[in-house]
């Protein structure tokens, strides 16, 4: 399916990127678990009205979930166009491996409530997923 080695390693890139999503379910599954236990009545029709009663973790694990799904998003469709738009595989697998770590390291620093390391690892992220948009433009 994959020509080259570069298709397989943006292609791989692309199966972290979902697959840390897929992790932040668990710390996330752990949250709701204890927010049931606390609070009698909670509603899974309306998840989110009890996010007033959820602790600061709780509330990190959310947001780490809910960034790493949105950071995905643009990851994959940067990964396509700068491969279809024919950008430097080379540049964009540094970059592809570039991005993985950088969301790596900002889930741990959201779990953990270190915000400014947080926000620093998420502009290194976002600018890494940016460069593919732009990559195909400079080559």
């Amino acid at each position: 399916m994959y020509t080259d080695t570069h298709e397989r390693v943006q292609a791989g890139c692309v199966l972290a990127a979902l697959v840390l999503w897929i992790l932040t379910l668990i710390p996330l599954y752990l949250s709701r678990r204890s927010a049931d236990k606390r609070r009698e009545g909670y509603d899974h029709a309306t998840p989110r009205i009890h996010y007033e009663h959820l602790s600061d973790t709780d509330l990190r694990t959310i947001g780490a979930h809910s960034n790493t799904m949105e950071a995905f998003t643009l990851f994959a469709l940067g990964v396509a166009f700068n491969r279809f738009g024919n950008g430097h595989p080379l540049v964009a697998d540094a970059i592809c491996i570039i991005f993985i770590l950088t969301r790596m390291i900002y889930i741990i620093m959201y779990l953990l409530g270190f915000t400014l390391i947080r926000t620093l690892f998420w502009i290194g992220g976002f600018l890494a997923t940016l460069t593919l948009y732009i990559l195909p433009f400079a080559t």
